[in-house]
């Protein structure tokens, strides 16, 4: 059965798992459902639609599926809300806001640390194993994909989106698209590739290597995107990094992110 607080307070249809855990002072406001082993702290806020999954952890001040900050958006219009994946962990004073339409929700994936003071835009997408430090912000419509590391206070431009397996540095803002693999320091500067990443998710010394040639012979050269898809074309049988490059670049809507040239980067 689950465990709810006297003073929490749970209105409209609010489904929870048989062994969810509710602190002191938590609001939610339905249609909310929480999965199996999630655990809302004290003062925790949400409003649906709202979709937390397994095992997820909320702590204090955490505020997820309010209205999306959207001048476009009328108070009291329907909205998709949130979906959060399953062993997530959304630390202190952290946001999610709900979707600014009523068919593709905010959608936080699995395995997802959302550390103090960061906020997650409406409409985002954010996927598997992302870290986000304190006080970074994506804003709407942002897409993140897979095991991504934002350092702490990063900021990115709405519809931007930033590949697989980046990792960028604190303070850095973004308000270009960043490829899968690399790392990206103060604003839209690719200063290298993220190596230790890449070994440490399995990548073989071969697609390492081919990714490395492909960085300092071609994304190096910071040439128009249809150059560029051009020249990773004719290397996308050689690995598997090289073909998520490619079809990156190819889905790419804003301009791709130089590679810096005020850096010896490798």
């Amino acid at each position: 059965m689950p465990e709810v607080h006297p003073t929490a307070i749970l209105e409209g249809d609010v489904n929870l798992a048989d062994d969810v855990k509710i602190g002191p002072y938590c609001i939610i406001k339905g249609p909310v459902t929480l999965g199996q082993g999630v655990q809302l702290l004290e003062h925790v806020s949400i409003s649906g639609p709202t979709t937390i999954g397994a095992e997820t952890i909320l702590y204090p001040r955490a505020a997820i599926g309010y209205e999306p900050q959207d001048y476009k958006f009328k108070p009291g219009a329907p909205t998709a809300g949130v979906v959060v994946g399953e062993r997530c962990i959304i630390r202190e004073h952290a946001t999610i806001n709900a979707a600014s339409n009523d068919h593709t929700p905010t959608r936080i994936g699995n395995d997802v640390f959302v550390m103090v003071n960061s906020h997650v835009g409406h409409d985002a997408i954010v996927g598997n194993n992302v870290v986000m430090v304190n006080n970074t912000c994506l804003a709407g419509h942002t897409t993140i994909q897979d095991k991504v590391t934002f350092s702490a206070c990063c900021l990115i431009h709405q519809n931007c989106r930033i590949g697989e397996l980046c990792m960028l540095s604190g303070g850095t803002a973004v308000t270009t698209e960043v490829p899968p693999f690399m790392m990206v320091y103060e604003r839209n500067e690719i200063i290298g590739l993220n190596l230790v990443g890449l070994r440490r998710n399995g990548y073989s010394s071969d697609d390492i290597n081919n990714l490395r040639d492909v960085f300092t012979k071609i994304l190096r050269e910071n040439m128009p995107r249809d150059e560029l898809l051009d020249a990773l074309s004719e290397r996308m049988e050689s690995s598997e990094t090289i073909r998520k490059l490619h079809a990156f670049v190819s889905e790419a809507k804003r301009p791709i992110a130089p590679v810096s040239r005020k850096r010896n980067v490798r």
